[in-house]
């Protein structure tokens, strides 16, 4: 039996656009990990390679979100001319299962890793479900070893350490995939997971590494010997911990991806994420920053509070406070969501392109600006912050400080200055 997992190529501008941005998802291996040794699995990741739809296969599974569900589709469409069954995976089919069915022959619904020989079981028979779907969420001691064969020499490591996250924000689907309680892997697990991969940077995939304090510690005590460059996500809430900070620099944390989303709190009431409070973003990132860690900050437009001075109020702020890069995106609603719900109401939706629910077009009509503003705010702001006299201005603390490498990892300013060059030349046909 022969199995082909894809990862469908990403259309969009911004970060869709830096390849090294853009790491096969973590799904593929997993699911190669857990398929038995005497069936050949083969992973593409369309952003590194193209497809062959000439080659053969008895099962192809597809990791789908909303944004690449067109050229899902159209995979989906090849192989099943050919006769091939296609299951598709990942938050569409999850979310959307409706839209998802009628191009497939099964989807897998949530998590995978309980369902997944079930489906490899059934696919040898042509007999596929419609739906697959696990009767409780993994228990992550049954995520399996993956091993860094699995990967391209292009692409930097993937390694979670947790699932799940206990807010509800309205623009967020992870709570609805994952569970609202936080799942941790046996640390020793993520430090074997580690060592396999101490060769390349690493990023841990988890939406909120640091969401357990006492837990990531013992995790970053751990792999500190490992010698290994990371970067992870946090909530910015979390450098108020000093020690936490501390020990993730120690371990070799050379940024961390944090969603502060926006400066204005009624924005964030909006969207249920009251828990955040911008007035305490400069002393955060400066905590962060004296550890040498970069801050990556993820900003949205299009609150029902935003007028059109928030890009250059965002610019502003970011250049202040060396915010060492960051990605911009307009507010899309997710279908389901109250946001969804009120928009739809006042009749104020008006794009039905998924590949467009990226996060860099405005998909409904804002509140305090016209789509075509919003669509042209986002633009100069990415032109502007990824400018040569504001990439020098925000990273003046690196440049010429010495650090390029150190200690065989990749640092702290090599990754900055590497990454802000990388998304200069991505904006330039933005």
């Amino acid at each position: 039996m022969k199995i082909l997992l894809v990862n469908p190529i990403r259309e969009g501008r911004g970060q869709s656009a830096v390849r090294f941005m853009n790491s096969t998802p973590l799904a593929l291996p997993i699911l190669k990990a857990l398929t038995p040794d005497d069936i050949e699995v083969k992973i593409v990741d369309e952003n590194i390679e193209s497809l062959n739809f000439d080659e053969t296969f008895d099962l192809v599974g597809v990791t789908v979100m909303l944004h690449v569900s067109q050229r899902a589709i159209e995979i989906a469409s090849e192989y099943r001319k050919r006769g091939t069954q296609v299951v598709f995976g990942g938050f569409f089919p999850t979310l959307w299962p409706d839209k998802a069915l009628p191009h497939v022959d099964a989807i897998v619904s949530g998590e995978a890793e309980y369902v997944w020989r079930d489906v490899i079981e059934d696919a040898k028979t042509r007999s596929l479900k419609k739906i697959y779907r696990a009767s409780q969420m993994a228990d992550l001691k049954d995520v399996p070893f993956i091993s860094k064969d699995f990967y391209t020499e292009q692409e930097s490591y993937h390694v979670e350490t947790t699932r799940g996250c206990p807010y509800h924000c309205d623009y967020c689907s992870v709570t609805t995939f994952y569970g609202n309680k936080f799942r941790h892997r046996e640390v020793d697990d993520v430090v074997k997971q580690v060592a396999e991969c101490n060769d390349r940077f690493i990023f841990f995939v988890d939406d909120n590494i640091t969401a357990n304090p006492k837990y990531a510690k013992q995790v970053f005590k751990e792999i500190a010997p490992l010698n290994i460059s990371w970067s992870g996500q946090f909530s910015i809430n979390f450098a108020k911990d000093g020690e936490l900070l501390d020990l993730a620099a120690e371990s070799g944390c050379k940024m961390l991806f944090a969603g502060l989303e926006t400066l204005n709190s009624d924005c964030l009431n909006e969207v249920g994420k009251e828990w955040a409070v911008p007035s305490k973003y400069p002393e955060f990132i400066q905590r962060v920053h004296d550890r040498n860690i970069g801050v990556y900050g993820s900003f949205m437009f299009g609150f029902e509070n935003d007028t059109k001075d928030v890009f250059k109020q965002t610019l502003d702020f970011c250049e202040e406070n060396q915010v060492d890069l960051a990605l911009f995106g307009a507010m899309y609603p997710l279908e389901g969501s109250n946001t969804y719900k009120k928009l739809k109401e006042e009749g104020r939706l008006f794009e039905g392109n998924s590949k467009k629910f990226n996060g860099q077009y405005s998909t409904y009509i804002p509140k305090n600006m016209t789509p075509e503003e919003l669509d042209e705010g986002l633009r100069w702001l990415w032109k502007q912050y990824y400018s040569k006299k504001s990439i020098k201005n925000r990273l003046s603390n690196y440049l010429g400080n010495g650090d390029i490498l150190s200690e065989g990892r990749t640092s702290t300013s090599q990754l900055m200055i590497a990454l802000n060059m990388a998304f200069k030349a991505a904006v330039v046909d933005f």
